[in-house]
């Protein structure tokens, strides 16, 4: 009976506090982003506007680079952050909390740019990176770990990763179609390197999540090349203890209104829900998956049948029980009835001495005593009887 009690009501609460995601989701996000990531700043501002403008409620955290907000995510400081789908070198760098992030989709992709001081043939990248330096905006950031792992991968030695201040010889960033720095660095007289076929072939067979990207040159710009280069996702992630209703509703929004997010930059068309083809860093989320198969079956409509089995075991189980219970409570009112009936015919019995009465009436007791201590009668009652032949032996013994 305990154990049936227990379980009915794990069961209730389970599906209280699912009923309470269900039903009242929730709609204030705090978003990390790292403070020097150009492409996540100006992605962040425009995620905000949208999601607001759908209900939601999100608060920009800075943190002080992608791993950083990364490990806020995991840690529960923040809800959702952005990084970057190649990114497998960030398990290592936010430990066993790694686990706690999930992905939720894909926002838009990254290009890989690379600017060289001068013209350059990429047909030998030992060569023509031998001796030089490499620039990045943040040093030990989500980008400059990319690079490293990247040089690594392809045996490309005996070059510096450095920041950018420190006027390197190439220039090293993830930007999105035609943006802002790369205009700069080309009307400021800096080549575009166009990395070749080879390499483009290694690195993606190499890694997955990278994939060739062609860039048309830009007319109207003198150092504009056709540039073939590698193309990344960014992806929006959060933690794994966001309720499945408050994501299922988040992805939805997404998905229902890309073209209103578009307004903002074109590179959010290619937000799909075919993503999981291509792979993914981390876990899906499970609201986003309960989303992307919304036209399947529930859970409680696939299982409908045997929920509704097992609700009716507990209730059969639970009425025997109680039945049970009844009957036994019946069967120890019958038996103490039996004492009292007793106990008054000891006491009316006018030819008996007083002391038979005495040892009829203690061993009446005793007999009590023992069927209560085998649970065979009801202490309440027992309590009313003891009393009862207490205050008549009492009498007894003073002749009262």
């Amino acid at each position: 009976m305990r154990l049936i009690k227990i379980f009915s009501q794990i069961i209730l609460l389970t599906i209280l506090l699912a009923g309470c995601d269900y039903y009242t989701p929730q709609k204030s996000f705090k978003l990390a982003i790292s403070e020097t990531d150009y492409s996540y700043n100006y992605s962040a501002e425009h995620f905000k506007t949208f999601l607001e403008a759908g209900g939601f409620n999100i608060e920009i955290v800075p943190a002080a680079n992608a791993i950083e907000a990364n490990r806020m995510v995991a840690k529960g400081e923040a809800d959702l952050t952005f990084v970057m789908n190649q990114s497998n070198f960030i398990a290592h760098e936010v430990g066993h909390e790694i686990s706690n992030l999930r992905t939720i989709l894909p926002l838009f992709p990254r290009l890989f740019y690379l600017f060289s001081s001068e013209p350059i043939d990429t047909t030998n990248a030992s060569t023509i990176f031998r001796g030089k330096s490499i620039g990045v905006e943040v040093m030990n950031g989500e980008t400059y770990s990319n690079l490293r792992e990247l040089l690594s991968s392809g045996k490309i030695t005996d070059i510096k990763i450095v920041s950018r201040d420190e006027n390197p010889d190439f220039i090293h960033f993830w930007g999105t179609s035609y943006g802002v720095r790369a205009s700069e660095l080309l009307e400021a007289g800096w080549s575009e390197v166009s990395i070749s076929k080879d390499w483009i072939k290694y690195f993606t067979l190499n890694d997955p999540a990278l994939s060739v990207h062609i860039l048309p040159a830009i007319p109207g710009i003198r150092n504009s090349i056709d540039l073939q280069t590698l193309s990344a996702e960014t992806l929006l992630v959060g933690n794994s203890e966001l309720g499945e209703g408050a994501i299922f509703e988040l992805s939805e929004y997404i998905f229902n209104h890309k073209l209103d997010l578009m307004r903002f930059d074109k590179m959010y068309k290619s937000i799909d829900e075919s993503f999981l083809d291509r792979g993914i860093l981390y876990p899906l989320h499970i609201g986003t998956d309960n989303y992307l198969n919304r036209n399947l079956p529930s859970f409680f409509e696939r299982y409908a049948e045997l929920i509704a089995l097992i609700f009716t075991v507990i209730a059969v189980l639970y009425g025997s029980i109680q039945g049970v219970r009844a009957k036994l409570i019946s069967i120890k009112k019958e038996r103490i009835d039996l004492y009292f009936l007793e106990y008054s015919d000891i006491r009316s019995e006018l030819d008996m001495t007083k002391q038979v009465k005495v040892e009829k009436l203690d061993k009446l007791l005793q007999r009590a005593l023992v069927q209560m201590t085998d649970e065979k009668l009801d202490k309440g009652d027992f309590d009313i009887f003891s009393r009862l032949v207490q205050q008549e032996l009492t009498i007894l013994q003073y002749n009262i």
